[in-house]
């Protein structure tokens, strides 16, 4: 019998095998890895940087469109030409256009000093739109459509509020109204409203008080030129004077609490407290006074060059020296009546024999031609012909609201009363 043989079993596959396991195991984790890094991978940086850079260059033109604003103040000397060129960078070409457009709105050739020009640009070099304040009122509008200009007027659009202000006369009218918080344009204004009551240059007395409700206005949030009285109560000498603005079809205008008019036929006096009181003359440090001489004349005591102006609307009928008058003014007016104002220092502009004048207009200037010791005003009026005292001058009062207004007016009235008292 053969000998059973035993063999040693042969280990080395399973040495193998193992091997494989765990090469094959590594591998598929390294799969299972990169698969989720796949799967996981962050975003692609320099695609969000290009979509960026895409959405940025997309917002470009809406931030160039943004309106780029210059603002101009208009100097002495300056020629609108050059002021288009500078600051609109308009050529030769595009002020010749602009001028034709606008010839029928506003002549552009007459911008005044110390008026703001506005101009706007967006992504081109010539401005888009120019807008020019023609006064406290009315805006001048100018837009290019590439070489053509359109050119329109609009009213400036104001944010507006009442306000009203209570003072007492401690000095002189035009100081303490300032001190009250008035501007200066309504305190001239007031001196307007009330100048065919009440004589501003020297029948104001400390202890004379004023009411006034006006329009406050603001632009673009800053504070803009005042708006008109609205209501006002001026107590002069102890008597109460009344206006109330109000709108008689389209025709606005300060009336009495009766609703009459109150502009009448003269004012009170031929000085003008407006021409005498803007800006601060000296007139104001040195008082105007009055005193009334034979046949009713009265002397006007008023620095030289004080403004003199027609107390009504007239005809020039003579303007020249006579004599003892030094420079004279005679006015012809309606109803009979003809006013002198003699020892003038000179005579304003077009004022000739012939010419006509308006209520209020400027006429000449106080002097002390002639026979006279000071530099005075004589004043003077005549009624067909006899001297007549134009202070104690009995006029009728303006023309009264038709029947068909009175009660809207009572409304208007009836809103002030309470602020007026």
């Amino acid at each position: 019998m053969n000998p059973v043989s035993f063999r040693q079993p042969n280990l080395e596959p399973r040495k193998g095998n193992k091997k494989l396991k765990i090469i094959l195991s590594i591998i598929f984790v390294i799969i299972i890895y990169g698969f989720f890094r796949w799967l996981y991978k962050p975003k692609d940086t320099s695609m969000e940087k290009k979509e960026e850079a895409i959405a940025i260059d997309q917002q470009k033109p809406s931030e160039k469109s943004a309106e780029n604003v210059v603002n101009y103040i208009v100097a002495d000397g300056d020629i609108p030409a050059d002021i288009f060129s500078s600051q609109g960078k308009f050529d030769a070409n595009d002020t010749a256009a602009l001028l034709l457009a606008a010839k029928d709105i506003y002549d552009f050739t007459n911008i005044k000093v110390g008026q703001n020009i506005r101009f706007y640009f967006d992504q081109e070099e010539r401005a888009k739109r120019l807008e020019y304040d023609r006064n406290t009122e009315l805006l001048i509008i100018v837009e290019r459509d590439v070489d053509d200009f359109k050119v329109r007027e609009e009213k400036i659009a104001y944010e507006v509020s009442q306000k009203v202000v209570n003072a007492t006369i401690k000095n002189f009218l035009y100081m303490d109204a300032l001190a009250a918080g008035l501007s200066e344009a309504t305190v001239l204004e007031l001196g307007d409203v009330f100048a065919f009551n009440i004589d501003f240059t020297t029948e104001i007395m400390e202890g004379d008080r004023f009411i006034v409700v006006y329009e406050k206005r603001t632009r673009e949030g800053k504070d803009a030129s005042d708006g008109r009285i609205l209501g006002a109560k001026f107590i002069n000498e102890g008597v109460s004077y009344y206006a109330y603005y109000f709108d008689n079809n389209g025709n606005g205008g300060y009336y009495d609490a009766e609703g009459h008019l109150l502009e009448r036929q003269f004012l009170k006096a031929p000085l003008s407290y407006r021409r005498i009181s803007s800006g601060y003359t000296g007139s104001r440090r040195n008082p105007i006074t009055r005193k009334i001489t034979a046949h009713y004349q009265i002397d006007y005591a008023a620095p030289k060059g004080t403004p003199v102006v027609s107390t009504a609307r007239g005809i020039v009928t003579s303007a020249g020296w006579e004599g003892g008058w030094g420079n004279m003014v005679r006015i012809r007016h309606d109803n009979g009546y003809v006013t002198h104002y003699g020892h003038l220092s000179g005579f304003a502009k077009s004022i000739r024999s012939g010419s006509s004048v308006g209520q209020n207009q400027l006429i000449g200037f106080v002097g002390s031609t002639g026979w006279s010791t000071g530099s005075h005003l004589d004043y003077g009026m005549k009624l067909n012909g006899a001297p007549v005292n134009p202070l104690n001058l009995k006029l009728p009062k303006g023309a009264p609201l038709g029947e068909d207004k009175i009660g809207a007016f009572e409304n208007v009235k009836n809103q002030y009363a309470d602020l007026l008292k």
